[in-house]
């Protein structure tokens, strides 16, 4: 977590080199040095680049939980995209029969149909189709909330909750996490706790 340091502020958010919100003097972040810069993830659920700036890092402040819900909206134009616009990963949803976005749309709402269709997807998810699908794991959980995951897990395999528990505290899948355990048990204990037991 971090804040700008004193006299610094408002600084632009970039993503995708358009300016996407800004960061403004005492709010607090989290952030992950990248080469001339900074990733930041705002509470509002902004997140994005912005310059190197002098910061003040709080180490000793428990890391926000990631605000996702902007990623619903964005399943949900996705829809109905042309196939130009789909992507690796909703592409190879589709050879296998599944509207990969809708179905996210779905499983974010609780639809227990839609999420085991969404984990079946992943024998056949690998290269370029990996890369986004495993994040999008991680992302599900925090737009899904807790309540709705763990009512999920708690009716499959256990080779599927080893697997999904896996994903879950990979930190290439987890960015911008680099230690997702301590995390997932502060702000998803009941989905922790069918994950993980008392670990």
């Amino acid at each position: 977590m971090a804040t700008l340091a004193d006299g610094q502020g408002p600084v632009e958010i970039f993503n995708n080199g358009k300016v996407v919100g800004t960061v403004k003097a005492g709010e607090h972040f989290l952030v992950a040095p990248v080469l001339n810069g900074w990733n930041v993830y705002l509470k509002s659920g902004f997140d994005g680049f912005i310059d190197k700036v002098q910061l003040h890092l709080l180490p000793d402040e428990p890391l926000m939980k990631l605000n996702y819900a902007g990623q619903k909206k964005r399943w949900q134009k996705l829809r109905s995209a042309p196939d130009s616009k789909l992507g690796d990963t909703a592409s190879s949803a589709k050879g296998r029969g599944v509207n990969y976005f809708k179905t996210l749309v779905q499983a974010s709402d609780g639809n227990m149909k839609a999420m085991a269709r969404f984990f079946s997807l992943s024998p056949f998810m690998d290269g370029a189709a990996a890369e986004g699908y495993y994040p999008h794991q991680w992302i599900l959980l925090h737009v899904a909330g807790d309540e709705t995951f763990a009512n999920f897990l708690r009716h499959q395999p256990a080779t599927l909750r080893e697997k999904i528990g896996g994903t879950l505290t990979s930190p290439g899948d987890t960015e911008p996490i680099s230690k997702p355990k301590p995390y997932l048990k502060q702000y998803f204990p009941k989905s922790y706790q069918i994950l993980f037991g008392k670990e």
